[in-house]
């Protein structure tokens, strides 16, 4: 994404107004630089309406009571979060198009997958024409061959941003990316946003009924809602290996481009103790004479040291204690490799890495851990890369400050 100095810059080139205070957000300058694309511009179709889908919050940033709460509250039900891409439908006179949540980096409008997507923009939805629908875009595989093995994830986001010609040939073969809807936000042309979300549910209803009556059942399906018993849901999504569920809040409205606390979702997550074995440096923070991100290693049930990825989000004052200048460049101070931090991920990809890997906090004083405490037992996933016919990634050597660590603890 462009930095706030870049964006300026390109609405003053297009001639687009600035307020008058000086102060302008980021979302508010891209906001105006894709209104002046869409007047600018005018091609076969009307203008998609650029819509920014409302995202969750987390549930770990709520205090514990009101986590709590959220669990026994009856105006909060849970649907199973689908490990996809997030996709806004769009029923249009045209045909179905659908966008991304991401932008184009030129124009500042919703990137649109529909050339990507032939059997869902060719689907019969006219008499449900001007509604837009929330929803994610999925693979029902566990792994898929694109050039290599990939997961699904990896699988589908390629397959949405790769030429049309080929994502076509591999849906043709292979099988087709799905719809999952979990709410609408449109219906014939009628905006339902600001309508709470047990009202939506209603259209949302009326409109699951022409599905399967079109035959479209095995292309698009619906969120289930559930009610009563949320915890022993979530631990039967987890247990069957689901990414994890969203808790919602029937009284609220859909807001886009908003992450309020209506929505609410708990994830797979694995906590484990790792040890720092290296850096990076990265573009922004180098101008800044600061390290960009510190790499995170575990030793796994063969007592093997494997990178587990690298994390790029700490605090300031902690970037700058760990950062030393050499020759002109900066680098981690030596005393931190091998330094001890409880950190979190989702779950592993295909290289075995954490996805959203972060730290949670550094091991020291009365919290302080061994390096043999640094464990991961990654049997299970490596047997899953077998049966998929995926190369295990290899281990690293263990660099000589670890090696002097493990012989004098």
């Amino acid at each position: 994404m462009k930095k706030l100095s870049e964006l300026i810059e390109e609405c003053k080139e297009k001639g687009i107004s600035l307020p008058d205070t000086g102060k302008v957000s980021k979302n508010d300058l891209i906001r105006r630089l894709a209104e002046h694309h869409l007047q600018s511009n005018s091609g076969e179709y009307a203008p998609l309406e650029q819509i920014t889908p409302q995202l969750a919050k987390d549930i770990r940033d709520l205090p514990e009571s009101e986590r709590k709460e959220v669990l026994k509250n009856d105006k909060y039900v849970c649907g199973e979060k689908i490990n996809g891409v997030r996709g806004i439908l769009h029923v249009r006179p045209e045909g179905i198009r659908i966008t991304s949540r991401n932008r184009y980096t030129g124009t500042h409008l919703m990137n649109e997958l529909s050339d990507n997507l032939p059997h869902l923009r060719t689907l019969d939805l006219g008499s449900w024409e001007g509604s837009v629908f929330d929803g994610e875009l999925y693979l029902k595989k566990d792994f898929v061959t694109l050039d290599a093995r990939a997961t699904v994830l990896e699988a589908t986001t390629a397959l949405l941003h790769c030429d049309p010609t080929k994502a076509r040939g591999f849906q043709g073969r292979n099988g087709t990316i799905c719809y999952h809807i979990f709410d609408v936000l449109r219906s014939k042309n009628d905006d339902l946003t600001s309508l709470p979300l047990r009202e939506r549910i209603q259209y949302l209803n009326e409109f699951k009924q022409l599905v399967p009556s079109r035959g479209y059942g095995e292309t698009i399906d619906f969120e289930t809602l559930v009610l009563t018993d949320k915890e022993e849901y979530l631990t039967t999504v987890l247990e069957a290996g689901g990414e994890g569920v969203v808790f919602k809040d029937l009284d609220a409205p859909y807001s886009p481009g908003s992450r309020p606390r209506s929505w609410l979702k708990v994830k797979r997550n694995s906590i484990v103790d790792a040890v720092i074995i290296g850096f990076d440096r990265g573009k922004e923070w180098d101008r800044k004479g600061l390290i960009g991100s510190v790499e995170l290693g575990v030793f796994d049930e063969e007592g093997r040291l494997r990178s587990i990825g690298r994390v790029c989000s700490f605090p300031l004052q902690k970037r700058l204690e760990m950062t030393e200048i050499v020759e002109g460049s900066p680098a981690l101070k030596r005393e931190f490799l091998g330094t001890i931090v409880e950190c979190c991920f989702q779950d592993l990809n295909k290289n075995l890495k954490g996805r959203h890997l972060q730290i949670m906090g550094f091991r020291t004083g009365v919290n302080a851990k061994s390096i043999e405490e640094c464990f991961l037992d990654l049997s299970k996933e490596k047997e899953k890369l077998r049966r998929a016919g995926m190369t295990i990634p290899d281990s690293l050597p263990t660099p000589n400050f670890l090696t002097a660590y493990l012989l004098n603890p």
